[in-house]
């Protein structure tokens, strides 16, 4: 029984009119740049990017295929130098799926990014655009006109009578984004801004609305971030990072800090570890989550996370969540070589 009520809270935020069909969202934000910002597209010390995350939660909602919210992205950005400025691309695939009713999110995105300095201060701009394809499966949910009162239980068999519905929705998307950053001895703070879904989509899945002009539409998804690098000493460095979004009258807000020490081995020159807390301003707690992670070879950082449910969901699900894992690529840089042609002298 609290499984059913957990998946009906569940669906309820997903179609919910308010909440405007959640995006995806990651603990580990920081570990993608597509997702937070387009503008931080060629924000890495390197020659370009690779980065993959995979996420998933709320398993306990649906035994027992023990499906839950799974979420796949991969994304490539690559830097091109122009002078003391920089131009970069970028590329997302995301692949967002509930398992309970068979819900899927598919998003393709590019993203340009225009960098500069001005003053010793290090600005950044950029925008995202790309296409979303939404399917639902109706037959693996239930309806009213499906609801069997001798047996007082809903009968998928019967009839939904919702001829109206589509199980697909498709759109483009429009984002954008700008960045300060700035090196200030020993700190380097950065903190940015997004509006996503700028566009305002249309979000319906019911067919006669496709031409509507009052068909709902997606809220603009306003998104807040900013970390600083500390570096404490030639082994230690500190990194509080905070994500504040908010759409109409939803909001989500993480803090918190991780911690990264080099080791001096070739193989693992670093660790990384932290601790996370999710919450909302004016809504109840969300979860507390630690993150542990390592560098390998110089180029490749994993990270771990598992989210701690602390909400009031958390004594259904004792206190179960998320568990995510991301890893990142950064190439080295290719520095070109000056070629010397002899030529005699006459």
């Amino acid at each position: 029984m609290k499984y059913r009520i957990l998946t009906i809270l569940l669906l309820s935020c997903i179609f919910t009119t308010e909440y405007n069909a959640q995006d995806i969202h990651l603990s580990q934000f920081y570990a993608s740049d597509h997702l937070l910002n387009p503008s931080k597209m060629g924000d890495f010390d390197g020659d370009f990017r690779i980065v993959g995350n995979y996420r998933n939660q709320w398993r306990q909602i649906n035994p027992p295929v023990n499906k839950g919210i799974t979420t796949s992205i991969i994304s490539f950005d690559k830097a091109f130098r122009l002078r003391s400025d920089e131009i970069n691309l970028g590329l997302l695939i995301a692949h967002d799926e509930f398992g309970g009713i068979n819900f899927s999110t598919n998003k393709i995105l590019l993203s340009g990014a225009y960098a500069f300095e001005l003053g010793g201060h290090n600005l950044r701009a950029g925008v995202q655009t790309g296409l979303v394809f939404r399917n639902s499966d109706l037959s693996a949910q239930t309806f009213p006109a499906q609801w069997d009162y001798p047996t007082g239980s809903f009968n998928t068999a019967n009839p939904n009578q919702e001829s109206a519905l589509t199980p697909s929705l498709n759109y483009f998307d429009f984002n954008i984004g700008v960045q300060w950053s700035k090196q200030i001895g020993k700190l380097q703070p950065k903190i940015g801004l997004a509006l996503n879904h700028l566009n305002r989509p249309r979000d319906s899945y019911f067919a006669n609305d496709y031409f509507s002009e009052s068909k709902e539409r997606l809220r603009v998804r306003n998104v807040v971030h900013g970390e600083l690098e500390y570096y404490h000493s030639s082994k230690l460095t500190i990194q509080p990072k905070f994500l504040l979004m908010s759409t109409a009258k939803a909001n989500d807000f993480i803090i918190g800090s991780n911690f990264r020490c080099k080791t001096g081995n070739k193989v693992i020159p670093a660790i990384f570890g932290g601790v996370f807390y999710r919450d909302g301003i004016a809504t109840n707690r969300d979860a507390v989550y630690p993150v542990i992670g390592v560098n390998y070879l110089k180029n490749f950082d994993l990270g771990f996370s598992y989210d701690v449910n602390i909400s009031t969901l958390s004594q259904n699900v004792d206190r179960k969540g998320t568990f995510e894992v991301s890893i990142i690529y950064i190439a080295p840089k290719i520095n070109s070589k000056r070629l010397t042609v002899p030529c005699e002298r006459y």
